[in-house]
């Protein structure tokens, strides 16, 4: 934690350059047997042709989807492995910056804490993620990334009494009341 011009607290939290999701070898060979079974049914298809053109059709149709999902899947892990996030929270802000290394995009958003009504905890470890809620805004918060800097933001976050909904441990969500 650092001080700011202020004299307020401010944290930075800024993802893991070379992060990835826990399992992500076992999907990149699922994903390659996948494809190789997919060739295989494709060249299956391509010998049943001559005696049933439908039946061929069909299990040619079949192996193209899904290929093009097993190929949709390893494109998103690609996406997310390209991706930056920085957090900054100050007594007054949190501010979420995405950097998007593949189609070389950026996009800020921000809340004010004091107008966080509640915040939706994920703790699950492959896609740990808090979604702070307010009246005029929605943040989702991928804390995945972060790796064990992410409790910083949680303590921060309670320390500065907002209510974290622990949705693993079946914590009551509060009614949205504006204030």
């Amino acid at each position: 934690m650092a001080q700011y011009p202020t004299g307020g607290i401010k944290i930075t939290l800024v993802s893991d350059p070379g992060i990835r999701r826990v399992g992500t070898g076992p999907l990149w060979a699922a994903i390659g047997v996948g494809l190789a079974f997919s060739m295989l049914w494709l060249i299956v298809a391509a010998g049943v042709l001559p005696h049933n053109f439908y039946w061929s059709i069909i299990m040619a149709s079949a192996a193209c989807a899904f290929s093009t999902l097993l190929i949709y899947t390893g494109y998103s892990i690609i996406r997310d492995q390209k991706r930056r996030f920085t957090l900054e929270l100050t007594d007054c802000e949190a501010v979420l910056t995405v950097v998007d290394g593949m189609h070389h995009r950026k996009a800020t958003q921000m809340v004010l804490i004091d107008d966080i009504v509640y915040a939706e905890y994920y703790p699950y470890r492959d896609s740990a993620t808090i979604i702070l809620h307010t009246n005029y805004a929605r943040m989702e918060v991928p804390l995945w990334p972060m790796g064990d800097k992410s409790q910083d933001a949680l303590d921060f976050l309670a320390g500065r009494g907002v209510n974290i909904v622990n949705v693993q441990s079946d914590d009551p969500v509060p009614d949205m009341v504006i204030k």
